[in-house]
């Protein structure tokens, strides 16, 4: 992405949530259709551009070893937690802005504390330009994926490049997590790159709450392409 669109992504940014943070870094130059690559540690000192693009309410969002890790997974992971119902975390990273297609073999691991009181587990999202070209209002959308529920106490592995995602339209502050778990419909990746050619990423990664309350969870070894992340507590 050019340095020169930055304002206008800002400017734009500045009238849609969730997620719109996104649109305010700077993507990573893309080397080819699946790159970077390679695995990299993410720690509170080291985030490779991960940041909390909508926080809201008491939730926490800590790296810690309290819960291990997936198999491969070093000693530790990133703990998400939404005491409440309005409470949202989320942890994305624009280091894998590119096409779609990037996407169509990415996974992550998750894990649900077994003292939650909610049965849900973290879910994945990706950021997108509908049309690809300069950020305009109205071309930002948000691909969610919705993990099934797992056993409480284990490490789970969720492919989303053969899953399926709602697509939500960023308009005021609408939460396309809410809207996807609520109903919206579901379509594979292939089929929403045949619906939108020109479709472009410019960051995913993880989001909880927003009717998750009392949800305590972690994520581990996020890969996109052929980059995998590990997040350890230092």
């Amino acid at each position: 992405m050019r340095r020169g669109r930055r304002n206008g992504l800002i400017t734009t940014a500045a009238a849609v949530v969730a997620l719109v943070g996104l649109a305010s870094l700077q993507p990573a130059v893309a080397v080819g259709p699946f790159a970077p690559s390679g695995r990299v540690t993410v720690t509170p000192a080291a985030s490779n551009q991960f940041a909390g693009t909508l926080d809201e309410g008491s939730g926490s969002r800590e790296f810690t070893a309290r819960h291990g890790a997936p198999p491969d997974g070093g000693s530790g992971a990133l703990e998400l937690r939404t005491p409440g119902d309005g409470d949202k975390r989320q942890y994305v990273t624009d280091e894998v802005a590119g096409p779609l297609s990037r996407f169509t073999d990415a996974s992550y691991w998750a894990y649900r504390d077994p003292a939650s009181s909610s049965g849900a587990m973290p879910s994945f999202a990706i950021a997108v330009d509908v049309n690809g070209g300069t950020l305009e209002a109205g071309d930002l959308y948000v691909l969610t994926y919705l993990p099934d529920r797992a056993p409480a106490g284990t490490w789970t592995r969720y492919d989303v490049g053969s899953g399926t995602y709602c697509t939500t339209q960023q308009i005021g502050r609408v939460d396309a997590y809410r809207q996807c778990r609520d109903g919206g419909e579901q379509r594979t990746l292939s089929d929403i790159m045949a619906a939108y050619p020109d479709m472009t990423a410019y960051a995913a990664g993880f989001n909880q709450g927003g009717g998750d309350a009392g949800l305590v969870s972690a994520v581990d070894l996020l890969r996109v392409g052929g980059r995998t992340y590990d997040f350890e507590p230092g």
